[in-house]
């Protein structure tokens, strides 16, 4: 089984993961502003399109390195041993997820307004 946010880990392991946080190479860089801008078209319910929409997308999450935080996803960083790391990867989920938002049509944003995990935004 994976390890997740609430793993029970040793003190030797804390003092391991607290180092490499504290260090100037955290485990999740943050991705930052993304120059590139949703160029096909907006995604509408029951307009027939999700293939080429999701194809495009899905091309589109590669270029701006987002595709790990919806189709392969990244284990959270321990919030309490590994801040740093902690707020990039949640920067970068938030990232996701406004992504995949901006390309779809504004009803469907109505509907996912809640949804913080791109995962869930996607299926």
């Amino acid at each position: 089984m994976p390890p997740t946010s609430d793993t029970k880990i040793s003190d030797e392991v804390i003092a391991d993961m607290q180092r490499i946080d504290n260090s100037g190479n955290p485990i999740v860089t943050p991705i930052g502003k993304i120059t590139s801008s949703w160029l096909s078209h907006i995604l509408e319910k029951d307009d027939g399109k999700y293939s080429e929409w999701a194809h495009s997308m899905k091309l589109e999450l590669s270029m701006v390195q987002l595709w790990e935080y919806i189709f392969d996803p990244i284990i959270p960083p321990h919030q309490t041993y590994q801040p740093r790391a902690f707020r990039a990867w949640t920067a970068n989920n938030r990232l996701a997820c406004s992504f995949v938002k901006r390309a779809i049509s504004q009803s469907e944003q109505k509907l996912s307004m809640d949804i913080k995990n791109p995962i869930e935004l996607w299926t």
